[in-house]
């Protein structure tokens, strides 16, 4: 029975000298890996702040981007409201009316004309 004991103690000393020797190798790696990130702490703050900067002025460019869509989207829907009853009105209008007709025709024709110039 003592011979039991002894052999289960043994065993256990075996595995705890194990598990300090695994904790301490383990700290050594710690502490070398620490040592060069306290050398690299420079260059690592330098990269994320140039990284933080980086994702913020993508931030900036995508919001204004989706804003200046908006805006087209805006003027194009404006526009073709403009369009559809400039011309629907002139295709109404140019059975009875001739010369009202050619009047609108000559009042899209410089219209056009006039968004043209502005965008140039």
């Amino acid at each position: 029975m003592y011979l039991f004991i002894a052999t289960i103690f043994i065993a256990e000393l075996i595995i705890a000298t194990t598990l300090v020797l695994l904790i301490l190798k383990a700290d050594k790696a710690i502490l070398k890996y620490n040592d060069i990130l306290k050398d690299k702490r420079k260059e690592i703050e330098k990269a994320l702040s140039d990284l933080k900067y980086c994702v913020t002025s993508f931030g900036d460019y995508y919001d204004c981007m989706i804003n200046s869509l908006k805006k087209k989207r805006r003027q194009f829907k404006i526009n073709l409201i403009k369009n559809v009853a400039m011309y629907l009105s002139l295709f109404m209008l140019k059975g009875k009316y001739k010369k009202a007709a050619a009047l609108l025709q000559f009042a899209v024709l410089f219209h056009d004309f006039w968004l043209k110039a502005k965008t140039n």
